[in-house]
């Protein structure tokens, strides 16, 4: 199984919260072996989105832990290295002390919305292919049609002791993302997988459209993009309206 690491900034308080409670709605049961952490920029309001994420966390996950990014910066794409990359130095961390006991971790953004309701399974048996090819990371490939654009979109499933043995595959110049910036080393460490998919820089979707999503004949698990809550909304529509009538 693979654990959960969402990245919140000031600017994705409601997506996040919103998001959180999703994630935590699609789950029928508790899973007590399953781990969700919340990595938050400092100037978000810390002792409010702590508070709530553990009080959504708590209902249907065994461990949960809400943390500070220990690096801080603002603006794109800057802000978004800097919180990454205190990402992969906790995960790290949180795995040398216990805390987190799952040997990968699916980093992400609110901008994500699970697209299956056994998405956490599938993502994780993702993992275990992944693993079985001797590769540390798995997700989109982004650009394909591009080789020398060709990089691993950051939403995808690491290696939880990641940070530990790539430690300078991370941040990058403050106007590229850290995923383009190191985008060969990536490649070379990671697989696509037809389960993760981007709708990059999408500014809505209807109900139809996200139902047709799919990527190589495959309805994905993750869709990370859409930038307004509609996605969220429709997933909630399609899988849980039944349950909150």
């Amino acid at each position: 199984m693979i654990s959960l690491c969402l990245q919140c900034c000031p600017l994705d308080l409601t997506a996040t919260g919103e998001l959180v409670d999703l994630i935590c709605d699609l789950e029928p049961e508790k899973r007590p072996d399953t781990e969700f952490f919340l990595c938050y920029r400092r100037d978000c309001p810390e002792p409010a989105l702590v508070r709530a994420f553990e009080e959504r966390a708590k209902r249907k996950f065994g461990r949960y832990k809400a943390f500070m990014a220990r690096n801080f910066a603002t603006g794109h794409a800057e802000g978004c290295n800097a919180l990454a990359m205190s990402a992969f130095m906790e995960m790290s961390i949180l795995h040398a002390q216990g805390i987190c006991q799952n040997e990968a971790f699916l980093l992400f953004e609110p901008d994500c919305v699970p697209m299956l309701s056994d998405w956490l399974d599938v993502l994780s048996a993702e993992w275990e292919r992944a693993k079985g090819l001797g590769k540390e990371a798995v997700g989109h490939w982004h650009q394909m049609h591009s080789p020398d654009h060709l990089h691993l979109n950051g939403n995808a499933i690491f290696r939880t002791d990641f940070y530990n043995r790539h430690p300078t595959l991370h941040g990058g110049p403050g106007l590229q993302g850290w995923d383009f910036w190191h985008r060969s080393a990536y490649i070379a460490l990671s697989c696509d997988s037809n389960y993760v998919f981007q709708l990059y820089g999408c500014p809505t979707i209807t109900y139809e459209q996200l139902e047709g999503v799919l990527k190589n004949g495959v309805r994905p698990a993750l869709l990370h993009g859409v930038k307004d809550a509609s996605a969220r909304q429709h997933i909630r529509q399609k899988f849980l309206a039944c349950v909150s009538a």
